[in-house]
């Protein structure tokens, strides 16, 4: 039927065609060789790309489509970064898919989500094949003319250079994340897909001491990578299992919170335990469930919530699995907790706080012995958020990389972290007036460039008291920090003016230790102690008959936290 001339180059097209699936510009390549080196007609080459393109791009808009009903396909392809592109798509639809045909990275996310939103396949095949041709067309006419002009002349040595030139670029595409940061730029040149944090022009800290006059902005602690510098305590964690038996003894330091508030918590939970009496000290919140295949489906519900709660715009979001702050935003409108929401795991809890709208925060750092009836505050830090003072003639961007505490994390302010909203570049051009305060970021904690001083001199009987009558008033709670937002200092000392924003159990840290004029001995001293309590706290609670989590329950849960903030909406 066919002569052994066309067989074989029906071969290469059935070979080309599979290879557009794996990668289209290495099957332009295998393409534009066929046609040069071994004569295949033109209109098979180009044949056999439009048509493995336009099958593969398809394919892709059916995984989306079919990811509603499966939940295996759901779980594998539909996160927060797909889901991000909703209003991206509704208003840019054209020119995301002619976008993306050409920027790595966003072809298959954008193309699930066409089938996983329900983009009209009439309009996406159309869209899709136009790009598919003009691009494909335009890509192999240039490798054709110019293997027909030079390669050909030059044996196979120059295609082997070509294929590896085009192997290399793949193989860094393959091993870059879907989202890069590349990805993320290219989305913003056609819309905000969310609101960043503004700075806030003031010329203090209301009701905190100045930070002014320190004479160490920077922790040596802080310049050592934390793989490293939490060495010493994974030995010392080692050495205390070894003593009291158990590697996982403190996630009975507080038997009614899962793995004592280690890790992987719930923070809804901790601060729904706190008594019905203290509850006026917690910060009101509601939790959303992200439950629903459609993002305007929960968008609907938290609005539902939020009234019930009598919570209005703006809003804290921040998830109810944290850590450090990631994924927390203050959000400011509707449309902004639309997208906020959008880019939230299906499947979590979100909470929805009222802002406590005073500077003023602080780490509370409490310790109970079961058996006691009364507790101690140990411990208390004063957290900055980050900041810089203008000086009337630098720009923001210039007082960023400057400043010597803000340098140290300035990709968080400049927009190089997928993880934290950076600023626009026209605030970044801004000039503040001399000694005007500039607050860099929604967050205060220290891994964005928060400033945390020891300010245990502020304890007082009177503070004391009114904390362990807080913690009292939770089951079973012995161990931990309460994160406070306050009005001044000394109210916080009379037990008054602080609402509770956070409640931590076991993971907590005493953060006094990170005060930057605090040596990095005392600081290892400090949690070595912390560290020592936790145990303390946990073999009492054994010996009531409080069992602790098996290692491999508790790694679990420190897996499902990692992966979780990996996929949390950017913090602010």
């Amino acid at each position: 039927m066919f002569d052994d001339l066309t067989v074989f180059w029906l071969k290469h097209c059935v070979v080309i065609f599979f290879m557009t699936f794996l990668h289209e510009d290495v099957a332009i390549l295998a393409a534009a060789f066929s046609h040069v080196e071994h004569g295949m007609p033109l209109v098979f080459a180009y044949s056999t790309i439009f048509l493995g393109i336009i099958t593969g791009d398809l394919m892709i808009y059916g995984l989306g489509h079919f990811s509603q009903r499966n939940a295996w396909l759901r779980s594998k392809l539909i996160g927060p970064k797909v889901e991000r592109i909703k209003l991206w798509l509704e208003n840019n639809l054209v020119r995301v898919l002619l976008l993306c045909r050409i920027t790595p990275g966003l072809l298959f996310p954008t193309f699930v989500a066409c089938g996983w939103f329900k983009i009209p396949f009439g309009r996406f095949a159309l869209i899709t094949t136009l790009s598919g041709v003009i691009y494909s067309s335009v890509v192999l006419t240039l490798i054709v003319v110019f293997g027909n002009l030079v390669l050909v002349h030059l044996d196979y040595w120059a295609w082997i250079l070509m294929l590896t030139i085009v192997a290399v670029f793949a193989v860094r595409k393959a091993l870059k994340p879907r989202f890069s940061g590349s990805t993320e730029q290219s989305m913003d040149t056609f819309t905000s897909s969310f609101h960043r944090y503004l700075p806030s022009l003031k010329h203090t800290f209301t009701g905190m001491p100045s930070p002014n006059g320190i004479h160490r902005m920077v922790s040596f602690a802080e310049r050592i990578p934390n793989g490293l510098f939490y060495v010493p305590l994974g030995i010392r964690w080692l050495l205390l299992s070894v003593r009291y038996h158990s590697l996982t003894l403190p996630t009975v330091s507080n038997p009614m919170i899962e793995t004592g508030g280690f890790w992987g918590e719930s923070k809804s939970d901790i601060m729904g335990q706190v008594g019905a009496k203290y509850q006026p000290c917690v910060a009101e919140y509601t939790i959303l469930h992200r439950v629903g295949s459609s993002a305007q489906v929960d968008f609907e519900n938290a609005l539902s919530l939020m009234n019930q709660k009598g919570l209005d715009f703006p809003v804290v979001a921040k998830p109810d699995i944290g850590w450090q702050g990631y994924g927390v935003r203050l959000i400011e409108d509707q449309t902004s907790l639309n997208q906020y929401i959008s880019s939230f795991p299906i499947g979590e809890k979100l909470m929805l706080q009222r802002p406590v709208n005073q500077d003023g925060e602080a780490g509370i750092f409490y310790v109970r012995m079961p058996g006691e009836d009364h507790g101690e505050v140990l411990s208390v830090t004063l957290r900055y958020f980050p900041y810089v003072y203008g000086d009337g003639v630098s720009s923001l961007l210039e007082l960023i990389k400057n400043n010597p505490r803000t340098k140290l994390r300035a990709d968080f302010h400049l927009g190089a972290k997928s993880e934290h909203l950076g600023f626009d570049k026209e605030f970044l051009k801004m000039i503040p007036l001399k000694g005007e305060l500039v607050r860099l970021s929604f967050i205060g904690s220290i891994r964005v460039g928060g400033l945390y001083r020891d300010a245990s001199h502020l304890i007082t009987a009177e503070m004391t008291r009114k904390f362990d009558e807080i913690a009292c008033s939770m089951p079973e709670f012995y161990f931990g920090r309460f994160d406070v937002r306050f009005e001044s200092t000394e109210l916080l000392q009379a037990g008054q003016g602080f609402s509770i924003i956070e409640i931590n159990g076991a993971g907590s840290e005493a953060i006094n230790a990170w005060d930057p004029e605090v040596p990095i001995l005392k600081l290892y001293r400090e949690l070595f102690k912390t560290q020592s309590l936790l145990f303390k706290v946990s073999a009492i609670n054994r010996s009531r008959g409080f069992k602790s989590m098996g290692v491999i329950e508790f790694l679990k849960a420190a897996n499902r936290q990692t992966q979780l903030i990996k996929r949390y909406p950017p913090a602010g």
